[in-house]
């Protein structure tokens, strides 16, 4: 017998595991550069080119980007920049994989270090923290109705159900420009850029994904002007769109992770160089939900036939709450002594590393640290600028309501506001707002019906009936209970005994009067 079906998709995080891996590469000073004398700071991006699944494992091929800012031997550029790359490749073991399975990863770099070997060679130590997450798509077939009506009895239920939508991945290019202000002199050579995307929101509008948020940018350049190192800062809003096809969701999630970052001084219409072209890619992993009523049938049977029901079990999700939790710290720090003193704080920026999420009966709490790596000028003219890193842990319980086994989460976290403030020329404090975002769901067992078999005919049952009896209700017995018994239909119980409604309660007597169409 032919059911009427609806098809479920939904997804899940099956698995997760992490990988942290150590690259150590020495580098050669090009011809064309200085000597190293000092150097004063080193920052990467890692860069997942190609992943693979293969034999219960996943295979990362990717590439360290650097960047070494160091002090030179040269009497007129005292500062000067070095570049390079390293790539590795490694292998994640993950269980319960295949080659269909969806993953993602997550790169992030947990450490870095560079030092001299001698002028024109430079040591690179990094820690890679490598996070690879399977997700589970899957479909459900949920039976709502029988097709063929006549005949038989069909009680269905409507139940709020959470549909997947869609599941994406996309990548969204930022670009902009940005004129130095006519107090700064012109731009020689860029030596250092910060660029960071801030208080990152997103919606869903129109068919569309807006995502909408602040770009930190701060440079060192060499100016025009005796090659003097100048500095500048500035937030620019930053917005954009990705188009959405298909149905629009009530649920989203949204995962923003910057891929690449550009910086280059351009020409004004003078010819002069006094723009900066800022180029973002953004890789964006986006999911949407929707709750729906659906009709789930939930029994049949028939007046006149035998009616085989097979039934299964399926676990679906139940969308609890998306919670953003905001945590505010700050903290005033004291440089080394042997550390060069403070003129000017010029540049900075700050990464979030989450070291341990422990679930908690009404939550989940996160606990991490912010590092905070800051360029600033000295007194010193041998050695104008230096760096320091500065480490706030924090603490912060985003609050989720029904937590049970069963529960599952997704999280984010990001720096929404980071400031430095100097204090005096050995104090300086650091303020900052993380935000971290959690998407909760509750895992249902949700008995259905898949299968619907005609059998016999109830020829010696319905002779046997007798043609009227009286009936008292039991506890929590409905009236579909009882017209099913009495191979009756509840409409013909309903105008037996008068009742305007099928609800009945315990104690209730009626009268039950042999089906004659039956027999």
């Amino acid at each position: 017998m032919e059911l009427v079906k609806q098809t479920i998709r939904k997804t899940k995080e099956a698995n997760r595991e992490f990988s942290q891996i150590s690259l150590d590469d020495d580098y050669i000073v090009k011809d064309n550069k200085p000597d190293v004398v000092k150097i004063i700071h080193a920052k990467g991006n890692i860069i997942i080119d190609e992943t693979k699944v293969s034999n219960q494992a996943v295979w990362l091929n990717g590439r360290l980007e650097f960047r070494i800012l160091y002090r030179s031997d040269d009497e007129f550029h005292k500062l000067d920049v070095v570049t390079g790359v390293i790539a590795f490749q490694e292998k994640v073991m993950v269980d319960d994989i295949d080659d269909l399975s969806r993953i993602s990863v997550h790169a992030q770099l947990e450490d870095l270090n560079a030092s001299i070997i001698n002028s024109r060679k430079v040591a690179i130590r990094a820690v890679l923290g490598l996070y690879v997450a399977v997700t589970e798509d899957g479909e459900e077939e949920i039976a709502g109705s029988l097709l063929e009506e006549e005949g038989y009895e069909q009680k269905a239920e409507e139940q709020e159900l959470l549909k997947l939508v869609t599941s994406q991945k996309d990548v969204m290019r930022i670009s902009n420009e940005v004129k130095l202000p006519n107090a700064k002199p012109n731009i020689r050579s860029l030596l250092w850029q910060n660029v960071d995307v801030r208080n990152i929101e997103s919606s869903i509008m129109a068919e569309k994904l807006h995502i909408q948020g602040e770009t930190y940018i701060g440079i060192l350049y060499q100016s025009d002007e005796d090659d003097q190192v100048q500095w500048y800062e500035t937030m620019v809003p930053v917005a954009g769109d990705v188009a959405i096809e298909g149905e629009q969701g009530d649920i989203f999630w949204v995962k923003v992770q910057p891929d690449s970052t550009e910086v280059e001084a351009r020409n004004d219409y003078d010819g002069e160089n006094r723009i900066l072209g800022v180029d973002i890619s953004l890789c964006l992993e986006y999911k949407l939900w929707k709750e729906e009523n659906t009709q789930i049938l939930k029994d049949v049977y028939s007046t006149t036939r035998k009616v085989a029901v097979e039934r299964t079990n399926s676990v679906l999700p139940r969308f609890l709450m998306k919670n953003i939790a905001k945590t505010r710290i700050s903290e005033q720090f004291k440089i080394e002594a042997n550390q060069e003193k403070i003129l000017q704080i010029c540049a900075y920026d700050g990464t979030i590393n989450v070291d341990s999420v422990t679930t908690e009966p009404n939550g989940i709490l996160f606990e991490g640290v912010l590092k905070v790596h800051i360029l600033y000028f000295t007194s010193d003219d041998n050695l104008p600028i230096a760096h320091i890193e500065a480490i706030l842990p924090f603490e912060q319980l985003v609050e989720v309501n029904q937590m049970t086994e069963n529960t599952w989460c997704d999280y984010q976290a990001a720096v929404d506001v980071l400031q430095v403030n100097l204090l005096d020329n050995s104090e300086y404090e650091i303020k900052a707002a993380i935000r971290i975002a959690v998407l909760a769901f509750e895992e249902d067992n949700m008995e259905h019906i898949v299968e619907v078999r005609e059998g016999e005919p109830l020829v010696e049952e319905l002779r046997n009936q007798p043609g009227m009896i009286g009936y008292i209700v039991q506890e929590k017995e409905q009236l579909w209970d009882i017209a099913k018994e009495n191979h009756t239909t509840i409409r013909q119980i309903m105008e037996e005994n008068g009742l305007k409604s099928d609800k009945v309660a315990a104690g209730m007597k009626l009268i039950i009067v042999k089906n004659m169409t039956s027999c």
